[in-house]
């Protein structure tokens, strides 16, 4: 079996698995501390905790982790993969290469979760350097050494992804038009990840405590990030690469 077909396999249970730990995500921040959060004497939140995006080390992040890594065999096959109608730039195809090796470094951090520990020594270094630093005790400092890379490197990847579903053949207009759909979901998803971030790391300054935004922020990320591979998806199955 190609890559392609198991993917494209995938491509509906991965899409309701989301949809669940989206759910777990919202009820485990609502049950923290509500009334309901025992049942029977059985601990809801407890085992909500187990599924939240938020947290490091549950099944869910496990889950998040996997995402990347399916985006990251999706754009293995636009980058690496071949047909004969499937013609693209050289420019193109080391675009999505990248995007591969990109989204499987980050696969390796959702669970690793190597930027917030980045974040946190740089944030030692300006501070060393800029006393009146903004304080950071939660690494928030990532989204200045990583954000303008990973925003640069998602709108190539959009601009040569629309570049090539536009030269799709007219009778797959219903996969150009579903490709055009999760690529645009996913260029307004990424992008709020890091808008809710900084908005995070507004109210963690003045001590605010809002955790509703970290369950929008991984949601965000999450949906954007199955967009993506939905998108490059559909454009394998289309090429038969």
């Amino acid at each position: 079996m190609k890559i392609h077909y198991l993917l494209k396999k995938l491509a509906i249970p991965l899409f309701l698995i989301t949809l669940f730990f989206i759910f777990t995500t919202f009820m485990a921040e609502l049950s923290q501390g509500a009334d309901w959060q025992r049942v029977f004497g059985i601990n809801l939140h407890r085992i909500l905790e187990l599924l939240d995006l938020r947290k490091e080390n549950t099944l869910a992040t496990w889950f998040s982790s996997m995402i990347f890594f399916a985006t990251g065999l999706a754009f293995l096959l636009l980058g690496w993969g071949s047909s004969p109608d499937f013609i693209i730039s050289r420019l193109t195809r080391f675009i999505f290469k990248l995007t591969a090796i990109g989204a499987i470094l980050l696969s390796a951090d959702e669970v690793a979760s190597i930027h917030e520990t980045a974040g946190k020594s740089f944030f030692r270094f300006v501070n060393n350097l800029w006393a009146n630093a903004p304080p950071d005790n939660n690494g928030y400092f990532w989204i200045v050494l990583f954000a303008p890379f990973m925003l640069g490197g998602l709108l190539m990847t959009v601009y040569f992804l629309h570049k090539v579903i536009a030269r799709m053949p007219t009778r797959y207009d219903w996969q150009r038009q579903l490709a055009y759909v999760t690529l645009f979901l996913a260029f307004v998803c990424l992008p709020g990840v890091f808008v809710f971030e900084i908005f995070e790391w507004h109210f963690d300054i003045f001590k605010q405590d809002i955790h509703f935004l970290t369950c929008f922020e991984e949601t965000f990320e999450i949906i954007g990030m199955y967009s993506l591979f939905l998108c490059a998806t559909l454009i394998a199955k289309r090429y038969q690469l």
